[in-house]
């Protein structure tokens, strides 16, 4: 019945939070680069092909999606990807398909009945968007637009002046604990986690680049030898 607990798994799900500005596109296709290792990334677009004026210096495959984000517009994709050996997939940003959920619960409320009900019915479009991400056979990096507020905060001279800052993603509350790690990114595109279960950058603050998607590349192997290992034993 029970069996001793390993670390294992091939694919890492990864979160980036912060303001509009913060560079979550930019150091979500950074990791996606050291994540692939030379593989094909895919990047879902939702920002207005903000992405593609990445394409420069990156080398990835893009599908834009606009308005209205309904749940399809993130499936199919996703479908593409992992029928046509892409390595990652990046989605930019997830915020958008929540916020189309959330149009699709105030409409079902205009068309009358239960509103308890109805979040219902919405539920099970936000089930679809994390089966989409989670249980994906690839590396997968979502972004995801912070609430943004402003702070006093003293500077080198003394003087208090206002700082935007990043607070609660756009998302349903509680999606951070869905993800691996989750990599808050701040207006000086410094990322923290406030979440790791990889325990590699607790209590750390730096810029995500092409290493931090080969630290996680080298946990993952890591982890297929512990099991392994077990498996022989």
């Amino acid at each position: 019945m029970f069996q001793k607990a390993q670390k294992h798994g091939t694919h890492i799900k990864l979160a980036i939070t912060g303001p509009s500005g913060a560079g979550k596109t930019f150091s979500a296709l950074r990791l996606a680069r050291g994540l692939a290792a030379n593989g094909r990334i895919a990047l879902i677009d939702t920002e207005n092909e903000s992405a593609s004026l990445y394409a420069g210096e990156f080398d990835f495959d893009v599908t834009n999606v606009e308005a209205p984000y309904t749940i399809d517009k993130l499936i199919q994709p996703t479908k593409y990807v992992l029928n046509n050996n892409y390595d990652v997939l990046v989605i930019d940003s997830a915020s958008h398909f929540w916020n189309g959920i959330l149009d699709y619960k105030t409409n079902l409320d205009k068309r009358g009945g239960n509103s308890f009900a109805n979040w219902g019915e919405a539920n099970k479009k936000y089930d679809l968007l994390l089966r989409a991400i989670l249980f994906s056979k690839i590396h997968v990096i979502v972004c995801m637009r912070s609430k943004m507020e402003y702070i006093l905060q003293e500077n080198d001279k003394g003087k208090q002046v206002p700082k935007k800052v990043g607070m609660a993603p756009i998302m349903r509350d509680g999606v951070e604990y869905e993800f691996t790690t989750v990599f808050d990114l701040d207006i000086a595109h410094q990322a923290q986690a406030s979440k790791d279960r990889t325990q590699m950058f607790s209590d750390k603050i730096f810029q995500l680049t092409e290493q931090t998607g080969a630290q996680f590349r080298e946990w993952l192997s890591e982890s297929d030898i512990s099991e392994k290992k077990g498996q022989a034993a």
